[in-house]
């Protein structure tokens, strides 16, 4: 039952029986009107968004002060219940608002990096690293395109288009429609001349490659190397597009039979999750190929001028090992206390 078909039925209710609304609790009614107000909280001021609530609070102070008589005034309480009717059709249709959000937040975010000229990440979620959030945040700007906001001093705009694999980068049709994202960017967002870095291959490598060797009966070797020539067409692209091209390499792999990684193998297993997510292949295996991975992918960016940038070197030892304190608390992604060493980095690169 929607909230307006549940208010008619209140105002029926009332005209008809109206002592059933004797001892009425209507905490369940406020609820369910409030979260309408506050589905659309975002297109408020907060001086309008606290007056709505206030409103729709003063009126069930006198709907639960009628329900509090032995028989309620009938007339009183349907005009209280036609009241919020009213407020509750005078809002923009939920279906509407999405689109109404992501086009300011994503105006606001062009805005942003054409005026203080930020270098655009473009990837999955390794960009929120780039942001300084120590957790991934995502805000919405587009159908399945979100910003990570910046909390540090460096002029970065980062861009997470999903979960998207380096193998599929240049796949129209592919999962996550991470090209046809990437080209609508490129037209409508990015400022001609932009330093962009891409940031993918740690999913292939962590769910993919592996599970690849065993299918097909090949090298993990093979496999990166067709996945590193996806990449590269990738990268050539944002060349020919008249931007600078930067590279940021897979980082080093989650450690095994770790409980972030237990969780994650649960809720895939009851559909909460993506199974094309979870981790093939042990540790070592995984931060062999993404050595492996890294090191070709430096000589092809070498070869067409796009600069190559990795922390993977930092974060195994001797014996392919990850190093548990580079990562964030889900033991997948970098932590931002690692800031300081990628600035070195990316100041190398002349990233910064």
């Amino acid at each position: 039952m929607t909230t307006i078909e549940l208010i008619d039925k209140l105002i029926e209710i009332t005209s008809q029986k109206p002592d059933v609304l004797s001892g009425f609790d209507w905490q369940d009614t406020q609820l369910m009107i409030e979260l309408e107000i506050d589905n659309r909280k975002s297109l408020y001021p907060n001086d309008q968004y606290n007056s709505l609530i206030e409103t729709i609070r003063s009126q069930f102070n006198i709907l639960r002060s009628e329900s509090a008589k032995s028989l309620c005034n009938a007339d009183t309480v349907s005009s209280c219940l036609i009241l919020l009717k009213g407020l509750i059709l005078s809002l923009p249709e939920l279906d509407h608002i999405s689109a109404l959000i992501w086009k300011s937040a994503f105006d606001h975010e062009k805005i942003t990096h054409y005026a203080d000229d930020t270098a655009i990440i473009i990837g999955d979620s390794h960009v929120n690293f780039f942001s300084g959030n120590e957790g991934l945040t995502f805000k919405a700007i587009g159908d399945g395109i979100n910003v990570c906001p910046n909390i540090t001093d460096y002029k970065f705009t980062c861009l997470h288009l999903g979960p998207c694999l380096a193998y599929n980068c240049m796949k129209e049709d592919s999962k996550y429609n991470f090209y046809k994202k990437y080209n609508y960017l490129c037209d409508s967002f990015i400022k001609p001349g932009s330093k962009v870095c891409v940031a993918l291959g740690e999913i292939d490598i962590r769910a993919h490659v592996f599970k690849e060797v065993e299918n097909q009966g090949r090298t993990y070797e093979e496999i990166c190397d067709d996945i590193i020539a996806n990449y590269m067409e990738l990268l050539k692209d944002i060349q020919s597009k008249g931007f600078k091209a930067f590279c940021w390499g897979p980082i080093a792999s989650m450690p095994d039979n770790t409980s972030e990684e237990d969780e994650l193998k649960a809720l895939a297993a009851e559909g909460l999750f993506d199974q094309e997510l979870i981790s093939v292949g042990s540790e070592v295996q995984r931060n062999s190929a993404t050595a492996y991975f890294n090191k070709r992918l430096e000589e092809e960016c070498g070869k067409c001028g796009v600069v190559f940038m990795s922390i993977f070197d930092q974060m195994v030892d001797k014996d392919m090992h990850t190093d548990s304190a580079f990562l964030c608390q889900d033991k997948c992604h970098l932590s931002s206390d690692i800031l300081p060493l990628a600035q070195k980095i990316w100041r190398d690169k002349n990233f910064i």
